[in-house]
């Protein structure tokens, strides 16, 4: 098992690594100039080659990736557009010269909305998803499995933005049925902090939850019909015991590395959700950067999105390899 970790701990370093490599290229690859938008649209021609001087864009593009992987290492020191040494302290995502603040300052400042998104939204992922999932599966082929494949079909199918929209304007606008969505601090009131996030719970879990449902009942029915599960029926082991019990240990590999994944991708920002409820988190951070060009803090919202999901998946690969020791023999 040692092994393995130290196995997958490489590789996952070998792949943040390139999407650092990736990430950064982005910035050289976008059409707009960073020093220009850093300077403003005023600034004379002198005055840009100023700043791309103070930024340190005039030196070798290896250089400059050196620097900027060694600052999230070990922090760097960044020139401001006038030439002031701006401390950045590890890990150094770089410094926004729209927000005026480091890069990692600013999603520092919107994670909370992102985790608490997340938690709540995973929460149901897996209440609805895995639950309807297994009831599908016990009850195949009746009336409720064929009711729940129908829900999971309509939530693979329904979009976030619409039914977050449809949603929204039923229960907030017309009926008043939930507040509006909004981000309350959870030590400030957890009350209202689970009140003004549930929409977004509901919408994304829903819509996430219709993938766990399929793959759930799709892998409880492959593993139910194996040997050990039949011989636990045979000595008398209740039918849902036996199935939490054996078959459920057997079809989890596939749904946990799942699970890291949604995990990831959730922590890394849903931008679709934070966009349509007006979340201040870091999805709307990376749509706001994009929109206004402000590459440094695109950049580092791809690599904090990356870091989230390779970590994750990994931490899953783990996991798996523990349920399953034939998946670290491999």
């Amino acid at each position: 098992m040692t092994r393995y970790l130290l196995k997958r701990v490489a590789q996952a370093a070998a792949v943040l690594l390139a999407i650092t490599a990736l990430a950064f290229a982005l910035f050289y690859a976008a059409p707009s100039d960073p020093a220009l938008i850093a300077c403003g649209p005023k600034c004379d021609t002198a005055q840009v080659e100023a700043v791309r001087a103070s930024m340190g864009l005039d030196r070798p593009l290896l250089a400059q990736f050196l620097d900027y992987a060694g600052g999230i290492v070990t922090g760097r020191t960044i020139a401001d557009v006038d030439g002031t040494p701006i401390p950045c302290p590890a890990p150094c995502l770089g410094y926004s010269y729209t927000l005026h603040q480091p890069v990692l300052a600013a999603i520092a400042d919107r994670l909370p909305v992102t985790v608490s998104l997340a938690a709540g939204a995973l929460t149901v992922i897996v209440v609805l998803g895995v639950g309807s999932g297994l009831a599908a599966a016990l009850r195949r082929g009746r009336p409720t499995d064929r009711l729940l494949s129908g829900f999971s079909l309509l939530g693979a199918s329904v979009q976030i933005y619409f039914l977050g929209y449809v949603l929204q304007f039923l229960l907030v606008y017309t009926t008043g049925l939930v507040p509006l969505p909004r981000y309350v601090p959870f030590a400030a009131h957890p009350a209202q902090w689970a009140l003004g996030l549930l929409l977004p719970w509901l919408v994304l879990g829903f819509v996430n939850a219709a993938v766990f449902a399929r793959l759930t009942r799709s892998q409880l029915l492959e593993t139910m019909h194996h040997g050990y599960v039949r011989t636990a029926r045979a000595k008398g082991l209740g039918t849902l015991r036996a199935h939490l019990k054996y078959t459920a240990r057997g079809a989890a590999g596939p749904l946990v590395q799942l699970l890291g994944l949604e995990v990831g991708a959730l922590l890394g920002g849903a931008f679709i959700t934070e966009t349509v409820f007006g979340l201040g988190g870091v999805g709307k951070l990376a749509v706001d950067a994009v929109n206004g060009n402000d590459l440094p803090t695109v950049v580092g919202t791809v690599l904090l999105a990356a870091f989230f999901v390779v970590v994750f998946v990994a931490v899953a690969d783990v996991v798996v390899a523990w349920l399953d020791p034939r998946v670290r023999l491999a």
